[in-house]
């Protein structure tokens, strides 16, 4: 019965956002509780799962304001209009040098396993090239997107922890073996980059014969009285400093918080309380939708959770799979479990799916450590488009597409790298 009601709250959920189009934010906050009271769970019992899910993603909501607040501030004070020059100036008429920027940025940013740390530093970059160049946005949430599911099994990422603890295994031994496949991927992602290009190109989303010489849109007075060019050095060694707190474990929303209350204050300080008003109102639009998804997303994983469809759906899907396809349960599984990621988190997964998938695998003489290896890897490219997930909506939000948009643009591609994967993963003895 859980899981069934569990199925159906999940199609129903995925018409409503790709079909109707409608907002994740009252689809999260009205589905979950009424399929919550259908299964008879109670008002109060109701409230306090999706309470518990709040508390969950609120450090996600406190760190989207202060993000979107600070680098806000730093583009009204022009710290990004120096960057934008150079890049337009050595992008030219190449749509995939763009895209290939893009992906070599986010590797160096998710060198220290946050995805939340490569969302903040590259698409802010970014996204002002991106649409000096009319290209779609969606194009840059992809590629940042593909690049961190490649590089999200590294050992001190999330997911390369959890598998460890499910197989008993050092999570530096398990990433050694699986090297090759993440240069493979990080291949893929290279190449579809460039094919990527050609596409938009074809299509009329990048005009390659005016893009020799970009004109960037001209600020207008109110804007440029907002500009700051004689504080650039302060404003990029504050934001310097502001990476270097989240790459020594600080509490990601603190640094934000705090650089933006210094940006403020050396910035637009002579023009007293009103002008450092404005500059926060100025953010307000930006960031208000986005906290309202997050928090509905919050309510969605409680209420899930708590009512135990998660486990029971979980189960009925490990069930379904053939006992035929016994010393390559792992390898189906995986990529199955790709598609999964958009409705399962990485808990449910690698601690619902994975025990009871080497439970399976075991009477078949699969390792568990290659069905773990396996997990992780399918997850990581499935997990970009998981609509339970804070991140997600923090990385679209940045971006400024919905869901849909990304999850139309983005899962055939996710699915067809990450098959890829792990195909050639089986077929060199490594998974």
């Amino acid at each position: 019965m859980l899981a069934i009601v569990g199925f159906i709250m999940i199609v129903v959920m995925i018409i409503l956002l790709t079909k109707f189009k409608m907002l994740p934010v009252t689809v999260f906050v009205t589905l979950p509780i009424i399929f919550s009271l259908i299964l008879g769970k109670g008002f109060m019992q109701t409230m306090e799962f999706a309470a518990s899910g709040i508390g969950k993603v609120l450090p996600i909501a406190a760190l989207f304001i202060g993000s979107i607040t600070y680098f806000g501030i730093m583009g009204d004070a022009g710290l990004f209009d120096g960057l934008i020059k150079w890049l337009t100036g050595k992008i030219k008429n190449n749509l995939a040098s763009v895209l290939l920027i893009t992906a070599l940025i986010s590797l160096v940013t998710h060198l220290d396993g946050s995805g939340t740390t490569t969302l903040l530093i590259t698409i802010p970059a970014m996204l002002p090239v991106i649409d000096a160049l009319k290209i779609r946005r969606v194009t840059l949430w992809f590629t940042v997107t593909s690049v961190v599911a490649v590089m999200n099994i590294l050992p001190w990422a999330g997911p390369m922890g959890r598998i460890g603890t499910v197989v008993g295994q050092d999570p530096v031994t398990l990433w050694k073996s699986v090297i090759p496949l993440q240069i493979l991927g990080l291949v893929l992602v290279a190449a579809n980059c460039v094919l990527i290009a050609r596409q938009e190109t074809k299509r009329g989303y990048f005009d390659a014969s005016g893009t020799a010489s970009v004109n960037l849109r001209e600020f207008t007075e109110e804007e440029k009285s907002h500009k700051r060019p004689k504080l650039i050095w302060f404003n990029l060694l504050l934001t310097v400093g502001v990476l270097v707190l989240l790459f020594l474990g600080v509490p990601s929303y603190l640094p934000f918080v705090l650089g933006a209350g210094l940006a403020l204050i050396v910035n637009y300080g002579k023009g007293g309380s009103k002008a450092q008003t404005a500059r926060i109102k100025a953010q307000a639009a930006n960031i208000l939708p986005m906290i309202f998804t997050i928090i509905g997303a919050g309510i969605f994983m409680g209420i899930l959770g708590g009512t135990g469809m998660v486990k029971a759906m979980a189960e009925v899907i490990i069930s379904a799979i053939p006992n035929a396809f016994g010393r390559i349960i792992h390898i189906v599984m995986g990529i199955i479990s790709i598609p999964l990621g958009i409705v399962f988190d990485t808990d449910t997964k690698i601690f619902g799916i994975l025990p009871v998938l080497i439970e399976i695998g075991s009477h078949f003489g699969v390792d568990p450590v290659k069905a773990g290896l396996t997990m992780s890897l399918a997850h990581n490219y499935g997990v970009g488009l998981c609509m339970t997930s804070a991140t997600v909506y923090f990385g679209m939000g940045l971006c400024g597409i919905e869901y849909g948009e990304g999850l139309k643009y983005g899962f055939i591609r996710l699915f067809a790298i990450g098959t890829i994967v792990i195909l050639a993963g089986a077929l060199v003895g490594i998974l």
